[in-house]
């Protein structure tokens, strides 16, 4: 697409216009994700409860519904059974993690390469390479990366309701406040930074390193512009969110006259509405992240700009010399 529109706004939309197979790739690799994800998460948990022995008294104390009475059930049901299942699931978080690496890694190098080839300036661009290893090394960087911050995140909410039982409201609140938007600020600047790098590895045929030093030195140059396709673009997303949390619950009115199980369809459509266009949106600004990077390489001329015409050269003339 050597045509470019007015702005990166409008040519990240214009590119899923352009290429729609670029929406269908980059949902193929989320939703098969999600999918197995989901799969093993409930498979897992279903073979935890199978391998779990109820006897009649449990039984019988979990029909009185007593507080006191359910968790001495639970503690007797759950005896030597809760640390297996605490590491069985973090094995499966270690594998979903992996698995997420490299679905990431194999869908963003497509749809990356395919941008990089439609907003290329040249006429006939050079070979792109996939650059599978470093975007690999990327992707796992950001999944352990947003691990670590959501475990910091969990460790000061955890941390602050332990302090605000013991009646130290400021310690609580200072752990609540610091420790949580600490966590989220630093884990979601990075994570921004490790989501745009997999663009130079692609484009510039960058290691990891080096992709993610220019991504660094792109937003520096660059801060103003994108920051602001960030802030149109999180507006957007807050109103797509905003309509689609209203449509999901609207069926809730015909309780009464509509099946259950047809309002429950119905709600899962939305949602996954909601998660198609949430996609839609990322892949329109990363376009548009693509081409930024393009008009800084090649900067557009501004209208009415005449360069100067370089001055003619002047023959040196050879004198001819008459040989007689």
């Amino acid at each position: 697409m050597a045509h470019r529109a007015h702005s990166p706004f409008s040519d990240g939309f214009a590119a899923m216009v352009h290429e729609p197979a670029l929406f269908v790739a980059e949902l193929t690799w989320r939703w098969c994700f999600g999918l197995a994800a989901w799969g093993l998460v409930v498979t897992s948990i279903a073979l935890f409860l199978d391998s779990l022995t109820i006897s009649g008294g449990d039984r019988f104390l979990l029909s009185t519904f007593q507080p006191r009475l359910l968790s001495g059930a639970l503690r007797h049901i759950l005896r030597g059974s809760l640390s297996r299942f605490l590491w069985e699931q973090v094995a499966l978080l270690l594998g979903l993690t992996l698995l997420w690496a490299f679905a990431a890694t194999a869908g963003r190098a497509a749809t990356l390469r395919r941008l990089v080839a439609m907003f290329s300036a040249e006429e006939e661009p050079a070979t792109i390479s996939w650059e599978f290893g470093s975007i690999f090394r990327l992707c796992l960087l950001r999944a352990m990366w947003t691990l670590i911050a959501l475990t910091a995140i969990l460790a000061s909410l955890v941390g602050g309701v332990l302090l605000a039982t013991n009646h130290s409201g400021g310690k609580a609140a200072a752990v609540l406040v610091l420790g949580t938007g600490l966590s989220w600020g630093f884990g979601g600047v990075l994570n921004w930074f490790m989501g745009l790098a997999p663009l130079f590895c692609v484009r510039n045929q960058a290691i990891a390193s080096e992709a993610l030093a220019q991504s660094v030195d792109f937003f520096s140059r660059q801060a103003g512009r994108l920051c602001g396709l960030g802030f149109v673009f999180a507006l957007l997303r807050l109103v797509w969110a905003g309509t689609m949390f209203l449509v999901v619950f609207a069926p809730l009115r015909l309780a009464h006259h509509v099946a259950r199980g047809w309002i429950a369809l119905f709600m899962a459509t939305v949602v996954m509405v909601y998660f198609a266009g949430a996609d839609l949106l990322y892949l329109a600004r990363l376009g548009a992240y693509v081409s930024l990077t393009e008009d800084e390489s090649h900067p557009a001329e501004a209208p009415g700009e005449v360069h100067p015409a370089e001055p003619p050269t002047i023959a040196e003339v050879v004198p001819v010399v008459d040989p007689n």
